[in-house]
């Protein structure tokens, strides 16, 4: 076993940046890196980090022609049965995968972390806008669902309180499956375990997309000179939706916008945006909490001030404070919000 993999068991990793003493299992002990991760950082075979079993891999969907759909499950000991906790990467739904987010230097282990608190937590793969057009994507995330409810005894799950968290265009695919629990129009064809619910008690958005109307303005006049950074990569977003810079599909941006979904009957929602992101702007949490309180949900709206997508800031400490500040908010209410009176 190498140092990195020891010091990712034992949940000790040093913090790359500057940082008060580490608290066990804190979000403000979490590892923050000055760039985005592009790393697998778990093994191969079921590991455990400090209290928690991580069984890596697990197929919820197998579709002919596709690759099979794997999701990494985090459960901490005891045999009481846990609240599960979903959560979906980001990467414009084109790249990304379930052990990255952000700059955190080891998102396995925030996941173990949120797991230590009492949950079960699911980190889940979909299908990208190079194998599948939407809403492929959304039939994988309530796929998953049911393979996960169908599973509860196994997996030590309550099946009754299920909470979907994601970061960007993850979080897109979370607001829509928290927003549509079954609806049959996002059914995914030949569905498996038919007699579980999509339904979800509770959603998690991180710095999202929910109105796709604005979304694809944005990308159509994005910047194409060299010297003048396009604030967003429109290509696979665009394929992933069958659009082009000249248009969608009839109705394709009504039905893939989140806003458009908002009733009563939705789950409790916590929101949380950059005031400075440019990718996705913060307008997008700020009208769709507008919407939910307007619909009489219960939902909480939090802006961090000065930092932009991906909770990057002006320097390194900057985003280590956001992504931290992010992490623990996030914590607190699904703790509150998933785990009270029990």
């Amino acid at each position: 076993m190498t140092t990195r993999h020891a010091a990712a068991i034992t949940l000790s990793l040093l913090l790359t940046i500057p940082a008060a003493p580490t608290l066990q299992a804190k979000p403000s002990a979490i590892p923050v890196s000055s760039g985005n991760i592009e790393s697998d950082a778990l093994l191969p075979a079921s590991i455990r980090l400090d209290n928690v079993m991580v069984t890596p891999d697990i197929v919820y969907s197998t579709q002919t022609g596709y690759r099979p759909l794997l999701l990494d499950l985090y459960r901490p000991g005891g045999e009481t049965s846990r609240p599960l906790v979903i959560f979906l990467h980001g990467g414009s739904w084109t790249t990304g995968s379930k052990r990255e987010a952000a700059h955190f230097a080891d998102f396995p282990a925030v996941l173990a972390t949120l797991a230590e608190r009492g949950f079960a937590v699911a980190s889940v793969d979909y299908r990208l806008s190079g194998e599948a057009p939407f809403p492929a994507a959304l039939q994988d995330v309530k796929a998953a669902i049911r393979f996960l409810r169908a599973n509860a005894s196994k997996y030590g799950i309550d099946p009754d309180r299920v909470a979907v968290w994601g970061a960007s265009a993850g979080a897109h695919l979370a607001a829509m499956s928290a927003f549509t629990g079954e609806d049959m129009e996002f059914d995914p064809p030949g569905m498996e375990n038919t007699g579980e619910s999509d339904r979800v008690q509770a959603f998690v958005g991180w710095y999202g997309p929910y109105e796709m109307e604005a979304m694809f303005k944005q990308a159509a006049a994005a910047p194409t000179q060299p010297s003048e950074p396009a604030a967003i990569d429109t290509a696979g977003p665009l394929r992933f939706f069958g659009c082009t810079t000249a248009g969608c599909p009839p109705g394709l941006i009504a039905k893939a916008s989140p806003v458009n979904y908002v009733d009563k009957n939705d789950p409790p929602t916590l929101l949380i945006h950059g005031s400075a992101d440019a990718t996705v702007p913060p307008a997008h949490s700020v009208e769709l909490n507008k919407r939910l309180k307007a619909a009489d949900v219960n939902t909480k709206l939090i802006i961090i001030d000065g930092v932009s997508h991906d909770w990057s800031g002006k320097d390194q400490q900057a985003t280590a404070n956001a992504s931290r500040k992010a992490l623990a908010a996030t914590f607190d209410w699904l703790e509150k919000t998933m785990l009270k009176g029990k």
